[in-house]
């Protein structure tokens, strides 16, 4: 029975000197393969480390020297080149389960590949079939890397660990405790976030010893946050000449006056709509009440104001991403009183639309049947069809006068929210910008490399089939989206769908 044979040689062995092959050799049994993984050369047959997978399976010849006899070993493959002939190798012997194998009864492969490429590559993914060799290859060289990186010590990996790890997993802790609290406050989680990342980032370069492709994304997007973020506090610093407590106070204020003209507005004859007055009225009057009672809670607070921005001025100075959260804090102050008149118009509208929704079933003969989630018939009396119609017109002829608030209100939440989510994505962005993912992938360096391109070689004969192996680098938006940091999720869809009918039926509308 003809067997098949497959070896994986480093496209630099033609340029080393002669010495022993170290690798592995892997029995595929289903589908009676046999795979010689060569790694690397040694100039002597001393024995790896008992840990490591990797061991002496063979010898290479660069020239006419005879290979060395090895009894000891159980698997053997013995390679051949000669100077003069370039990229052409030669199989001299094959031994297997110290079994010489005839190589004229035996399907052989040569597959010639990049070693640096499959060493380096950050983006290289096991593909869905069971028989992935490259994968299987790049595990191994990757894993005698790192025995070897275990065994030098890095002065930079120390340094980070001691001087930088250690307070950032006190910090993190510390945060983690007063979680409850800063899940309030969008720099609050926004502080708890970026902790969390940067533990990450050392922990991830204190393991692999280096700063591989994620963690250098992340390390450069926190140094660009702090520029651009010192940058902008010494515009708006030389911009803005009042203090911040009483610039925000200013436009506060500027919001209230606005309200206030909108709600007097509302309640004469908006658009010429003949609303209810009483109702109308009633409404007007409360939701002022309501901003009034904000505006003087603003201006009773201002001492604190005061302290607070000196407070976030130095939350400021650590990036433009907390200026972010704090800018969105200071809207969800500001507009805190917008929310709360949204939330009363949006429920009595929901209530309103409710009750002339079950009481119409009235005049059809049904109702719903919750228990079931149905529509069932039923058969109502007199009275109760009094009351429902009477009831049912109370209902109808005052929805114009509360549709009216709800709208305004509702446009209102809709603009603040979709100012709130932009924020939140535009701090996304800041903290995964793909600067050094960008220039690596520009400069098609081996970390970006995925995919495995393989054609036939240009020496190959009917009893030996050469094949020739590159990487070719993965397309951009895969690997940006291999680059962002474990901690960080991406932003889901908006779900419009959702919106809309959260509008239509009078539901609260929640941050995207």
């Amino acid at each position: 029975m003809t067997s098949n044979l497959l070896i994986f040689i480093p496209q630099i062995l033609r340029t080393e000197q002669s010495g022993y092959v170290v690798g592995k050799v892997v029995h595929d049994t289903c589908s009676d393969l046999k795979k010689f993984y060569i790694v690397g050369l040694r100039r002597v047959a001393s024995e790896l480390a008992n840990r490591s997978t990797l061991g002496v399976i063979g010898y290479y010849s660069n020239g006419n020297e005879e290979a060395p006899l090895e009894r000891k070993h159980p698997n053997w493959v013995h390679i051949a080149t000669r100077p003069s002939a370039g990229d052409e190798y030669r199989l001299t012997s094959v031994v297997l389960n110290n079994k010489r194998m005839d190589l004229s009864a035996t399907r052989t492969t040569l597959i010639l590949y990049d070693r640096r490429a499959l060493q380096k590559t950050e983006l290289f993914e096991r593909s869905a079939t069971s028989s992935d060799h490259f994968h299987e290859l790049a595990r191994l060289i990757q894993s005698k890397e790192d025995e070897l990186r275990i065994k030098s010590t890095s002065l930079l990996t120390y340094h980070i660990s001691f001087y930088l790890l250690h307070p950032i997993l006190l910090l993190s802790k510390i945060m983690e405790g007063l979680l409850p609290i800063l899940k309030y406050s969008s720099l609050g989680l926004h502080v708890y976030d970026w902790l969390e990342n940067v533990k990450w980032m050392l922990a991830t370069v204190v393991r692999d010893g280096s700063f591989k492709l994620k963690t250098g994304n992340h390390a450069l997007a926190i140094v660009i946050d702090v520029a651009l973020g010192i940058f902008v506090l010494r515009l708006l610093r030389y911009y803005i000449e009042d203090q911040p407590s009483q610039f925000l106070l200013n436009n506060a204020e500027k919001v209230v006056e606005t309200l206030r003209d909108l709600i007097n507005w509302l309640m004469g004859v908006p658009a010429g709509l003949k609303l209810n007055h009483a109702l109308n009225n009633t409404m007007g009057k409360f939701f002022l009440y309501h901003i009034q009672l904000w505006w003087t809670f603003l201006i009773f607070s201002k001492p604190l104001l005061d302290l607070a921005f000196e407070v976030l001025l130095l939350f400021g100075r650590l990036g433009i991403t907390f200026q972010i959260s704090i800018v969105a804090d200071l809207l969800g102050l500001v507009s805190f009183h917008t929310y709360c008149i949204y939330v009363y118009a949006a429920r009595l509208f929901n209530i309103q639309l409710r009750g002339i929704t079950a009481l119409f079933r009235l005049f059809l003969g049904k109702k719903k049947n919750p228990l079931r989630e149905r529509v069932d018939s039923c058969q109502y009396q007199t009275d109760q069809l009094f009351v429902g119609t009477l009831s049912f017109t109370i209902l109808l002829f005052l929805m114009p006068t509360t549709w009216v608030y709800y709208t305004v209100f509702t446009l209102l939440r809709l603009a603040s929210i979709a100012f709130a989510g932009f924020l939140t994505r535009l701090k996304f962005y800041l903290q995964v910008i793909p600067v050094y993912t960008f220039w690596k992938w520009l400069l098609r360096s081996y970390s970006t490399r995925s995919i495995v391109d393989i054609r036939l070689h240009p020496y190959y004969t009917k009893e030996l089939t050469v094949l020739s192996m590159t990487m070719v680098v993965a397309p951009w938006k895969l690997t940006w989206k291999k680059c962002i940091p474990d901690t960080i999720d991406c932003y889901p869809a908006i779900e419009w769908c959702t919106i809309l009918n959260n509008v239509i039926w009078g539901h609260l509308l929640y941050p995207l």
